[in-house]
């Protein structure tokens, strides 16, 4: 009988993935959802100069405790992106706009809204501290300063950032390649007519598709029949001559008569921790490794299910492919949320269970969703994440806290 691990121990096989070291250099606009390869540092201070962040009167806040009362002749008007050169005596302001350069002599800012101007003249209706409304040189970022460090994942957020840095391009690690081979003789493609006995291999679509949610590359390695040779030469392609980092096999993974997955790794001299895991969907998952050329390349045999296949990539290929890159951020995120249902499983495996997920005052709420196992694509299409039963837990009841995590 094949050995069957813990969830736990199944990701702990993959503490042995090791970062590429391999970076090309993209524009900033083609950045996001790519990892950093490098720290980047900042080569100026940001804001470069005092900097209003208001509309308002510029002043030296100490002339006050000099004047009977608050009020100051305005002698120029200084606006965004044109700094000038002031000087300015006891009882002097100046107009600035938002983004103005604050000239040398002045430490505060009011805004308009709270000021009274008249006749060239400006009464300040409220004394505010030193340093009020300014943005100061250097506050956001020193010059030097480690911005964001390698192995940051990069959004949006970050281009905005590399751009304010006056950075074109940027130096990101190269994508992790990931080749796919479909295997069953009951597989079609979608594009062909369903016939009784055979099924649409909407799987290898599914992963393309999560492929490219993470930025990396995908190989389509074929549909191939449930054929000893036919796998092993597809494998051989994928991870020789087309040098995959990590292949995906879907479909005979588990110990059917047509089942080749594990023959064939073990005719190819692979290593093989994990042949079998004990979750649900997802138990006959195998974790393989294999050195071609010096470099260890990852197998993952996957059931031929597309929830299986979803669920397994989710929780396990993503997490090798963010080991690869260094990174973090892209394997899901576990959450706590309320059951809206009674749930009664078997003491058997860990439960990975679709669901949908509905806010209420900032609390998760896990709601029941139609599911009938792990050929149920429907219910995977409607689902908003997944929530986890534990092995040894057989009931859940309705209001217990469970963990659950988000889907896309």
């Amino acid at each position: 009988m094949v050995e069957m691990v813990d969830f736990d121990e199944a990701l702990k096989t993959l503490n042995g993935v090791l970062e590429i070291e391999e970076s090309e250099e993209v524009e900033i606009e083609e950045s996001s959802g790519r990892v950093l390869a490098k720290d980047v540092v900042s080569n100026y201070d940001f804001p470069l100069y005092n900097r209003s962040a208001m509309d308002g009167f510029a002043f030296r806040l100490a002339d006050l405790e000099k004047m009977n009362e608050p009020v100051f002749k305005i002698k120029e008007v200084i606006l965004a992106g044109h700094p000038e050169k002031i000087e300015l005596d006891v009882g002097e302001c100046v107009r600035i706009m938002t983004g103005g350069k604050v000239p040398e002599p002045c430490d505060t800012v009011l805004e308009f809204e709270k000021c009274e101007e008249r006749d060239g003249k400006v009464k300040l209706l409220k004394v505010p501290k030193k340093f009020y409304n300014i943005a100061l040189k250097g506050e956001d970022l020193k010059k030097g300063e480690v911005t964001l460090t390698k192995g940051t994942l990069l959004s949006p957020k970050h281009v905005n950032l590399l751009a304010s840095l006056g950075m074109k391009k940027v130096n990101v690690k190269r994508k992790i390649k990931i080749g796919i081979i479909s295997t069953g003789d009951e597989l079609v493609d979608i594009t062909e007519e369903i016939k009784e006995g055979k099924i649409r291999n909407s799987s290898k679509y599914a992963l393309f598709s999560q492929i490219k949610a993470l930025n990396q590359e995908y190989f389509d390695l074929g549909t191939v029949k449930d054929d000893e040779e036919e796998i092993t030469n597809a494998l051989k392609k994928g991870v020789e001559d087309l040098d995959n980092d990590i292949v995906l096999i879907t479909g005979g993974s588990s110990m059917g008569d047509k089942d080749f997955t594990m023959k064939v790794l073990k005719k190819m001299n692979a290593e093989i921790p994990v042949k079998k895991i004990a979750i649900k969907p997802g138990r006959p998952t195998i974790i393989a490794t294999m050195e071609v050329d010096g470099k260890k390349k990852w197998i993952f045999g996957m059931p031929g299910n597309p929830v299986s296949t979803y669920n397994v990539f989710n929780l396990f290929v993503k997490k090798a492919v963010e080991k690869m890159l260094g990174a973090s951020g892209m394997t899901p995120k576990f959450l706590r949320g309320i059951m809206d249902f009674d749930f009664k499983k078997k003491k058997d495996r860990l439960h990975f269970v679709p669901c949908k997920v509905e806010v209420e005052n900032g609390v998760p709420r896990i709601q029941f969703l139609n599911y009938n196992g792990s050929g149920d694509f429907t219910s995977l299409a409607k689902a908003d994440g997944f929530f986890l039963a534990q092995k040894d837990v057989e009931f859940i009841q309705k209001g217990e806290e469970v963990e659950f995590f988000f889907i896309s």
